[in-house]
């Protein structure tokens, strides 16, 4: 049996989730000394790769399952901060994205992941008009994937 390497990430869960600014090219360190927070990642636009520049802020939830948690922290640093993104992405014409990324281990007494979008994040998201993405992975924290391409 075969399976999409391109969500199989392996035996680990590292869930995260990261707000960005994003464009073909803008100067990163106008977001941050207008911000006044340092991104944990930024990624400038060369040829072939990355297509594009990011500023990003990222936080880590490890193997947590509830990531309503990590959400509220990020809202937390971010919510403040409304005018000054709206600024900067009219200014430097950059889109903001929220982006989870979640591993979902495939053992059978693994709980999934969960959260959810509560009124005070959907109403950060509208007033930054902000953009939703979900990237999904499987984990197998017990190897069943390995032994099934072995047979």
């Amino acid at each position: 049996m075969t399976y999409e390497k391109l969500t199989y990430s392996g035996t680990q869960c590292n869930n995260y989730l990261y707000f960005s600014f994003d464009a073909v090219f803008f100067d990163v360190d106008v977001v941050t000394n207008e911000l006044l927070l340092v991104p944990t990642s930024v990624r400038i636009k060369k040829e072939p790769v990355p297509k594009s520049t990011s500023w990003m802020y990222r936080i880590d939830a490890g193997a947590d399952t509830d990531l309503e948690i990590y959400l509220n922290k990020l809202i937390d640093i971010f919510e403040n901060k409304v005018d000054k993104i709206n600024r900067l992405k009219e200014k430097l014409k950059l889109k903001t994205r929220l982006q989870f990324v979640i591993y979902i281990d495939i053992h059978p007494d693994s709980s999934t992941p969960l959260f959810g979008l509560n009124k005070r994040t959907i109403d950060f998201l509208s007033k930054t008009g902000t953009e939703v993405d979900f990237d999904l992975y499987k984990a197998d924290t017990i190897g069943l994937l390995n032994n099934l391409e072995e047979e």
